[in-house]
């Protein structure tokens, strides 16, 4: 063989395993986040989904990842139950579990979108979440609206205010 055919085949090969390993890299990965995942239930779906759409369907994009990574980020903490229904249930956690209110969406058409828009949203984070990337307000396990001021926010390091909405962790 000539010099070219050598090169030509070596470049080849290494490209080859080089393309061989990028896959696998990317199929551990999958593979890792699909175990992740499977701890998730249809409920706890459902849970975060709520918890995105009364806490934060007049927030944007960004707001909702936030609240959002916080109900994850609160089911990884020892602190807090095991289960995103368990951390979203827990008593006096997030003010519409206990409002008095209906706990099911709108059924105009904003209201609707919002639901959806929130379904994406928990989708998403639940994807990230899997795949172990970073929450965008750390490990933020705490927030709340700007036009208040509770008294345990003093008890808790600021990570960012976004839109209205102030987290800690």
């Amino acid at each position: 063989m000539n010099k070219l055919v050598k090169f030509v085949a070596g470049t080849v090969n290494t490209t080859a395993i080089v393309a061989i390993a990028v896959v696998a890299g990317f199929s551990i990965r999958d593979a890792e986040a699909q175990e992740r995942l499977q701890v998730i239930t249809t409920d706890d779906l459902h849970c975060l989904q709520q918890n995105i759409y009364f806490e934060a369907r007049n927030q944007s994009v960004i707001g909702q990842v936030a609240v959002a990574w916080v109900t994850m980020n609160r089911m990884e903490d020892s602190r807090y139950p095991d289960t995103i229904c368990e951390v979203v249930w827990q008593r006096k956690q997030f003010s519409w579990t206990h409002d008095g209110k209906s706990d099911e969406p709108g059924s105009n058409i904003l209201e609707q979108r919002a639901w959806e828009d929130a379904g994406l949203v928990a989708d998403v984070v639940l994807l990230d979440w899997a795949r172990d990337r970073s929450s965008p307000v750390e490990e933020a396990v705490m927030y709340h609206a700007d036009y208040v001021d509770p008294y345990w926010s003093a008890s808790y390091d600021y990570v960012a205010k976004i839109d209205n909405h102030i987290f800690y962790r």
